[in-house]
């Protein structure tokens, strides 16, 4: 931990609470009070697609008083005896939380190995906050929140601002995986590390979300034009000085395009040739629905009847992977004489990429067989253990309740993400929705919350308008919003992180990265204008006319961004920004 909090913690591994935890959790009941509204957050103040999350840890409750915009969520730290002392002035943890941030801010209670019990019983018998999270560096803390028939609810962060960053992204998989097995959703970074930007592309990338902690406006600034969705500090006004730049409407990291079923425009859907394809055209992410056959291997096919994309007649849970393999697509195209594909040869192809794999957990619309005979999860986990070099290249999504629970119990470490409510599973309750026969509208902040806890499953909604105006409520608590299905690039104008699209390849020449430049003349800053270095979504470098938006300045040196309005072939505008530069002026 970076801050004056440090607590000293040893990395611990992973616990086997998860084995004994009850499939489904309701919250439980307190003795005490108990508070269930949820807090409606705020714009911060800039005009942001994503904005990120602000976040006060403060030195004394002047940073709490009313202003506008204000953070959104507020750290404090109890003792054993859950006590809290901010300014030195000490109070109880429920007396603070009713008189400073009760329908003001999403508590977080800073716990390490000594507070935990304390302050999960105190949850269950004095206060009962439904609204509230957690952080701490012990990722056992975390582990024994999620645990707790009551502190599920509790949303947590993993601070791991004592951790040096790698420039490798996928050096980062092993806290992520340890996150999400221990029902954690927020990973929080030392904002001043170099490789901070190569963190938070990566974090995000895999559904979960990133904060940096700051110690002043610049470094605040920086933070967010990396790409992270949150950033902590001491000082509210560092928070709120560091949202001030981004007064254009647009990205602080390019969105992330998931090719939809591979890339279909010149490809069949699901084969090989189309899912390979999804990497030369730039998309960030490809989007597979897996299918299981009668003899335990994993083929890539949106239907549990192949009929639609072969003109054969048959199922995968009732054919063997010859049988499969003598097929061929043809719903698409004929030019490239695919079959179905096996889950091992797109994993042996992707490795070699850094497209991460959303893997739809299709597999028979979860019949029974799928589950119970045939173990449709537990040969994806042989499946992905054969293979080392994925690890870190996807994380899962489905429809199907039987599918979350089962990723919890044999891969818990691999986010998971619930498409809409969720149908219950197996056969005979596939009408049914939600896992408990609950359909949770997004707009139900608190209910959807419990509904995706009991399982830590991530948000991969259809995007509307109740998706788009309550992207800022579930980012704040550890959600990002991915969506499904756009048909051309309207994507770019939602708040959404990872957006699943058959249009994939018209992102292809958009710009991903402006490299910036390291010289400015007195002219170009003068203006506001400079002709820049950009890479493209396919990794083209070309060079566009960007704004510049001037942070600092400081003789012949300044700090600035660079901004690009950018338009589609279909029209759809949106903003992209740099990361912060430091530029000499000449």
């Amino acid at each position: 931990m970076k801050k004056f909090l440090c607590i000293a913690s040893a990395a611990v591994l992973f616990a086997a609470a998860f084995a004994a935890m009850p499939a489904y959790k309701p919250a439980a009941t307190a003795a005490g009070s108990s508070y269930t509204s949820y807090f409606n957050v705020t714009s911060p103040g800039s005009k942001l697609k994503i904005e990120p999350t602000l976040v006060v840890e403060p030195q004394d409750t002047g940073a709490l008083e009313a202003t506008t915009p204000r953070p959104a969520s507020a750290i404090v730290t109890p003792d054993s005896k859950m006590n809290v002392t901010v300014g030195g002035k000490t109070s109880t943890l429920a007396s603070f939380f009713d008189t400073y941030l009760k329908g003001r801010f999403i508590p977080i209670v800073r716990l390490d190995s000594t507070t935990v019990d304390p302050f999960l019983t105190w949850l269950n018998t004095t206060y009962a906050v439904s609204d509230m999270m957690a952080v701490s560096d012990d990722i056992a803390v975390i582990e024994k929140i999620y645990a707790d028939e009551a502190g599920y609810l509790v949303n947590t962060v993993y601070d791991l601002t004592d951790v040096k960053l790698s420039a490798d992204r996928y050096a980062e998989w092993d806290h992520v995986g340890a996150a999400n097995k221990a029902g954690c959703n927020i990973l929080m970074y030392d904002g001043s590390d170099e490789n901070l930007p190569v963190a938070a592309e990566y974090v995000e990338a895999l559904t979960k979300v990133c904060w940096a902690y700051v110690e002043n406006t610049e470094e605040g600034v920086a933070a967010i034009a990396a790409g992270c969705y949150g950033i902590v500090a001491e000082d509210k006004d560092v928070l709120l000085g560091a949202v001030e730049p981004f007064q254009k409407d647009g990205f602080a990291r390019a969105q992330y395009i998931a090719a939809h079923r591979g890339i279909t425009s010149y490809a069949n859907e699901q084969s090989l040739t189309g899912i390979m394809a999804s990497a030369s055209e730039g998309a960030t992410h490809v989007e597979i629905d897996i299918q299981i056959t009668a003899d335990k291997r994993l083929v890539s096919g949106h239907d549990s009847d192949v009929h639609r994309v072969t003109g054969a007649a048959g199922q995968f849970i009732n054919a063997t992977y010859a049988q499969l393999r003598k097929m061929q697509l043809n719903n698409y195209s004929q030019k490239y004489g695919d079959t179905f594909a096996s889950l091992d040869e797109i994993v042996k192809a992707m490795a070699r990429t850094d497209v991460i794999i959303i893997v739809e957990l299709k597999l028979d619309a979860c019949s029974a067989k799928a589950v119970d005979e045939l173990k449709a999860i537990e040969v994806l986990k042989e499946t992905m253990d054969k293979y080392p070099e994925i690890k870190g290249h996807w994380f899962t999504i489905t429809f199907y309740g039987p599918f979350a629970e089962e990723m919890r119990r044999v891969l818990p470490e691999i986010p998971c993400a619930t498409l809409g409510a969720a149908a219950s599973g197996k056969e005979s309750a596939l009408n049914q929705k939600g896992w408990h026969g609950t359909d949770v509208a997004m707009t139900n902040i608190g209910g959807k919350i419990k509904h995706i806890r009991s399982f830590n499953v991530g948000l991969d909604e259809m995007m509307g308008s109740a998706t788009n105006t309550t992207a800022q409520n579930f980012l704040a608590r550890g959600y990002t919003q991915n969506t499904w299905t756009f048909e051309d690039t309207s994507h770019f104008t939602y708040k959404a992180n990872v957006a699943t699209t058959n249009a994939a390849e018209q992102c292809a020449m958009l710009v991903k990265n402006i490299e910036g430049k390291t010289q400015l003349t007195k002219a170009e800053l003068e203006a506001g204008k400079a002709t820049v270095p950009c890479t493209t979504y396919n990794g083209w470098k070309l060079e566009e006319e960007c704004e510049i938006i001037v942070v600092s300045e400081n003789g012949n040196s300044a700090k600035v961004l660079y901004f690009l309005q950018q338009k589609a072939k279909d029209g759809t505008k949106f903003g992209l920004y740099s990361e912060l530069c430091d530029v000499t002026v000449a």
